[in-house]
């Protein structure tokens, strides 16, 4: 039962009144030449070349692995109960300006 319902829907998209593939190619397209096949060596080369974006990586990798190794600088007290109420007296001087 599984497997017939796909076999069904199979079925049905094959309409006997489809026109032949040749029918799909214009007479104009049918006309022209076959195109002029070039040598892959050149493209091959250009792809073998050195990529700018290689330089950009080697210089990002850089500054990233400088950035690791600094630190964050810790907050200048040491007190963090002092320093979340001054953050709060500051939220609330914030909250009390009129807009």
């Amino acid at each position: 039962m599984i497997r017939t319902l796909p076999l069904m829907l199979l079925l049905a998209a094959c309409d006997p009144n489809l026109p032949p593939v040749d029918a799909a190619i214009s007479a104009k397209a049918r006309a022209q030449t076959f195109p002029v096949l070039v040598p892959l060596d050149a493209i091959l080369a250009e792809g073998s070349r050195a990529s700018r974006a290689a330089a950009a990586q080697s210089e990002l990798q850089g500054r990233a692995a400088a950035l690791s190794r600094t630190t964050i600088a810790s907050p200048g007290t040491g007190d963090l109960a002092a320093r979340g109420r001054r953050l709060r007296e500051r939220a609330e001087r914030l909250r009390a300006i009129p807009l």
